[in-house]
């Protein structure tokens, strides 16, 4: 995939993942919303790698973002 194309892709689901955290914050025990979130995070993840395979700062932000954002609107 094209590092354009991934980017694009990765801004999607973090707004997709946004919007999940935001309801989650509404209805913190809902299972479903939490298998969501959870499988949403694996993808952020998996096309962060795609985006930098070697592990350097892309990646890292990534996913401390989508930790961060889960941690405060579920807290």
């Amino acid at each position: 995939m094209e590092l354009q194309t991934l980017q694009e892709a990765l801004k999607v689901e973090i707004q997709i993942h946004q919007k999940l955290v935001a309801q989650m914050k509404q209805d913190p025990q809902n299972a479903d919303l939490k298998k969501q979130l959870h499988e949403l995070q694996a993808k952020i993840t998996a096309l962060s790698e795609k985006q930098d395979p070697t592990g350097n700062m892309c990646y890292r932000i990534c996913h401390c973002l989508c930790l961060r954002l889960t941690a405060v609107f579920t807290a």
